[in-house]
């Protein structure tokens, strides 16, 4: 059977139709931003959704593909990577309903009521942690800025309106306990930064100080930011602003493991419930063989463990031995829970499914993908339909259909095309560049998580891949080491942009502020006038500078475009002011491309930010376009972009997988722009699976051999050319030389 969709103009799409075999698999490719996830996730998977909806007499909101018509689909199952379960309470056992198993087993066993071992309920939760397995604790790293002086207030819980107070009473209390406000706070010896982040004064200091424009004086004695921070949670007076200077530590009562003294006093062959959740997956299968001629003489209990083995075994095959049941879910990458998606379905009794993936490899090591794509073919096999949504070439020797989307991103792409139409071809070659650093930063037995003890000598004025396998240090070295020995340091993780309805690209870039106070120069009236986001002269009065307003009844809840404004999020009187015959909407709405022609020399910041972007393939951006409807390479260079620019002093960028989602063709351009900054004496580290990337940087630290405590180790430090001679190298093999 063939499934049909006729005229898709969904977002970027321009009238397309697709049609597919059923029981194979199809790969989307395509640049960032393309069409790809518009096709196959917001038109293929949600028309399958809404379906089943119908079926089942679900409600459901407003869908926003658009179509013609479609014919012979199939029910869809979508594994896409972003991870936005925020709960702390979602573990993989309760995710995967995998605790139901253990509920049934300790229940047998036991002769209690299944709910007894419910952690969510207060019956059964640690009543310290309430069933969360934590306990909150201010981390050093999150408050501490090692690389600035004493005299710049390194605390960033410190840097707030009251920044004048907490700079006096600082500089009071160092000249009282001889210590120089000059030196770097990494550079100071251990008993000095211990007292100053957790110690108090013996006697107060009168201090004078101006915050929001007023003069104040408050007599107080001195306390250190993490014991203030540890006074505020005593007191319950934690504001949460303040909770992002905070870890999760694994609560003291309980061990983590959730549950209260009364229910883990209960036994399954000699484990409590807890016990059995933080076990490894390796270690607990070999704990459940170990009792296999018990249980598999009884049916029910046979039956439960059956179904964890087999979810177990194939977490086991996508290199997933180190995680537990009990791991919360938002602590998971988006390739893990990915990965675990991929586990369960592989278990699933059901045939003729569409399983829509996006970039199943992305996040795993070259090593990992025989891995993936041997699991997906075996999904076909079971006589299910596969659309990957891929840039690794590597898994096209596995598709039976290739679909290119293109020729560029935005509204340069969304049609079909042929694969040698796609991109720029004239940067398709860089050359390589290799920044031979000359002072190196020493690092003794340092350890975060699970890198232990590591030695080594950091390069400066140099670009630096950090590679290994899912798991083996890397985020770890970057975000818990290296700021401690590196000075003016920015870090960027792997989140994705989070934002709201009045997050577009030019927020996300920082440079609506100039836009805003060029238009209010030009026509000499207020900035208020140039802002969507607040209430004034320049927010459109009935959808509040959203662009929409929302229609509820009782029957259906959708988004209708703003009668007033059009959608244009600004009111009629600021729409009236012009600059170069365009209003702030008409100006905001052009391409990055163009826009850059409209800046006035003297606006620098735009043109240097807007230049940029249009460098690293996003010129056919929209400035007024929504976050929310970019794709997951576009977010990743926005981010990038944002850190270059919002820290333009900081002289170390370390970049957590800068180029999840990123077509190579694009990702050579940004490594253009990164050469760049090296050349002007910039550090740049860059931990990546990524072989274009990794082949590109001048020295290579790689992590492994394996991941969690059978990783942390490093088993390559050298320059890049000298990495096919290793003997203990895993990516070696998967590099050009």
């Amino acid at each position: 059977m063939r499934s049909y969709y006729y005229g898709i103009k969904t977002n970027n799409i321009k009238n397309i139709d697709i049609s597919f075999l059923n029981e194979r698999i199809i790969l989307f490719c395509g640049p960032s931003g393309s069409g790809k996830s518009s096709v196959a996730v917001d038109t293929i998977h949600r028309i399958s959704e809404d379906e089943l909806n119908q079926l089942m007499n679900s409600k459901d909101g407003i869908s926003t593909y658009s179509i013609s018509d479609y014919r012979n689909i199939l029910p869809s199952i979508c594994l896409q990577q972003e991870n936005y379960n925020t709960n702390p309470r979602s573990t993989i056992a309760t995710y995967f309903n995998i605790d139901t198993y253990f509920k049934e087993l300790f229940s047998i066993r036991n002769s209690v009521s299944q709910r007894f071992f419910q952690f969510n309920t207060q019956l059964a939760a640690c009543d310290k942690c309430s069933g969360t397995g934590i306990s909150l604790n201010p981390d050093p790293l999150k408050i501490i800025d090692y690389s600035s002086k004493i005299s710049e207030i390194p605390f960033k819980n410190w840097k707030s309106t009251k920044s004048e107070y907490y700079y006096n009473i600082l500089m009071r209390y160092c000249a009282e306990n001889k210590i120089n406000p000059d030196m770097h706070f990494k550079d100071l010896k251990e008993h000095e930064q211990i007292i100053l982040l957790n110690s108090e004064s013996e006697g107060k200091y009168k201090i004078k100080y101006i915050s929001n424009g007023r003069k104040h004086t408050k007599t107080s004695k001195y306390k250190g930011p993490i014991r203030e921070l540890y006074e505020e949670i005593i007191k319950n007076n934690l504001p949460s602003s303040k909770k992002k200077y905070f870890s999760e530590d694994i609560c003291d009562k309980c061990n983590g493991t959730r549950f209260s003294d009364d229910i883990l006093k209960y036994q399954l062959y000699d484990k409590n419930i807890g016990e059995l959740y933080l076990m490894k997956f390796d270690l607990l299968l070999d704990w459940i063989n170990r009792h296999k001629e018990i249980w598999n003489k009884i049916s029910n209990e046979k039956r439960a463990f059956h179904r964890i083995i087999q979810f177990i075994k194939s977490a086991l095959v996508l290199n997933l031995d180190y995680l537990n049941f009990n791991r919360s879910i938002p602590t998971l990458s988006g390739g893990e829970l990915q990965r675990l998606r991929l586990a369960k379905a592989q278990n699933s009794q059901f045939t003729n499914f569409l399983y829509v993936l996006d970039e199943p490899t992305s996040g795993l090591h070259p090593s990992e993908w025989e891995i993936i794509s041997k699991l997906i073919y075996s999904l076909k096999n079971m006589g299910n339909t596969i659309l990957l949504i891929e840039h690794n070439t590597f898994l096209k020797k596995i598709a039976d259909e290739i679909i290119f989307l293109g020729p560029e991103g935005g509204e340069r792409g969304g049609e079909i095309v042929k694969e040698t139409h796609i991109g720029n071809k004239a940067t398709d070659d860089i050359r390589y560049k290799f920044f031979k650093s000359k002072t190196f930063v020493n690092i003794k037995n340092a350890s975060f998580n699970n890198v232990k003890n590591i030695s080594i000598k950091l390069p400066e004025n140099s670009l630096i891949g950090v590679c290994g396998v899912s798991g083996s240090g890397k985020s770890s070295f970057l975000y818990g080491i290296l700021p401690k020995y590196l000075n003016n340091i920015t870090y960027l993780n792997q989140s994705p942009i989070r934002g709201n309805y009045y997050s577009v690209v030019a927020t996300a870039i920082g440079v609506f502020a100039n836009i805003q106070e060029l238009y209010s120069k030009i026509n000499k009236v207020s900035k208020e006038y140039f802002t969507y986001m607040s209430k004034g002269k320049g927010q459109c009065k009935i959808c509040m500078g959203k662009g929409f307003i929302k229609e509820d009844s009782s029957f259906i809840k959708t988004e209708i475009v703003c009668p007033e404004c059009e959608g244009k999020r600004f009111s009629k009187a600021s729409l009236n002011y012009k600059y170069n015959g365009l209003n702030i909407y008409e100006f905001l709405s052009m391409s990055v491309e163009n826009v850059i022609n409209e800046i006035p020399k003297n606006y620098k910041k735009i043109t240097k930010v807007l230049n940029l972007i249009n460098s690293i393939g996003m010129g056919y951006l929209n400035l007024f376009q929504n976050t929310s409807t970019l794709s997951g390479g576009e977010s990743q260079r926005i981010k990038l972009i944002r850190g270059i620019f919002q820290y333009s002093t900081k002289k170390t960028y370390l970049l957590d997988e800068p180029f999840r989602g990123v077509d190579d063709n694009n990702i050579k351009k940004a490594m253009i722009a990164l050469y760049d900054l090296v050349e002007k004496g910039y550090t740049i580290y860059i931990a990546e699976h990524n072989l274009f990337v990794i082949n590109y940087c001048s020295y290579i630290i790689e992590f492994g051999p394996k991941s969690g405590d059978n990783g942390g180790n490093i088993i390559y430090f050298g320059e890049k050319k000298d990495i096919v001679n290793s003997k203990n190298s895993i990516i070696c093999k998967y590099l050009s030389n």
